[in-house]
């Protein structure tokens, strides 16, 4: 079986990736990790973060869920940390066969040199899929 990691940010490209995340998911019975990592570990915003990120997975569960994907097969994952070393730990330490990942995250378009997805690109020995913003799912 097939076990997808897909990271969220909370962002529009985080949505789009699930969408394929989902579409593929379903299609092959597969297992989804869904996964938001806290950058920001000071005490005084780490509530606040934490609900970011809770209503970041919150949001790409229903769009999975719309997709009828198998709430079974799919788990939230909460983590604090660099997100690209993050994203490429965790697809180590749960043996995933694929990051599936938007190309752009919260702040836009930024330089892809300086993008997570690009950083997550350089470490992973995982295949990671990048979904386009303009890709119709």
């Amino acid at each position: 079986m097939m076990k997808i990691l897909l990271p969220t940010d909370g962002s529009e490209y985080s949505a789009n990736a699930a969408k394929v995340a989902g579409k593929i998911a379903c299609k092959r019975n597969s297992e989804i990790l869904v996964l938001h990592v806290v950058t920001d570990t000071g005490v005084g915003r780490k509530t606040w973060r934490n609900r970011g990120a809770e209503s970041a997975i919150s949001s790409i569960l229903s769009i999975l869920k719309d997709q009828g994907c198998d709430e079974e097969r799919i788990e939230s994952i909460i983590e604090d940390g660099n997100a690209p070393d993050k994203i490429v730990e965790i697809a180590q330490q749960r043996n995933v066969d694929r990051i599936i990942m938007g190309t752009h995250g919260k702040s836009g378009f930024k330089k892809i040199m300086g993008s997570v997805t690009e950083k997550v690109l350089q470490k992973s020995d995982v295949l990671v899929l990048v979904v386009p913003p303009n890709y119709n799912v």
